[in-house]
């Protein structure tokens, strides 16, 4: 159960992670009526190994968080609805990233 308390605060970390990651490195710097191209957000991420670090240090802190501390149950009940966040964030740019290659194959 621990494993599975762990992995649950690990992503959650790792997802608030990232929007913060991306917010301070690159959104609070766009003006308004701007674009952010995907190749830069790729960059922050996928291609950073900071990114990658970041990753091992989120699932290394919730394993050993969820080892060491159970935690009410309240907590994770709270982690697990909060951490619908990131992935719907997550989802919402694989949409995007869909629609956009999409429209540049013209297929619209």
């Amino acid at each position: 159960m621990w494993m599975a308390k762990g992995t649950l605060l690990a992503l959650w970390l790792f997802g608030f992670g990232n929007i913060a990651w991306l917010y301070f490195a690159l959104y609070r710097h766009v003006s308004s009526n701007s674009a952010v191209d995907i190749r830069l957000i790729i960059a922050l991420t996928t291609q950073n190994p900071l990114w990658w670090i970041g990753l091992v240090v989120s699932f290394v802190l919730g394993y050993g968080i969820a080892r060491s501390w159970s935690g009410p149950l309240g907590l994770w009940i709270a982690l697990l609805v909060t951490g619908l966040i990131p992935a719907g964030c997550l989802a919402l740019f694989l949409v995007l990233a869909y629609e956009l290659k999409r429209a540049t194959q013209g297929h619209l």
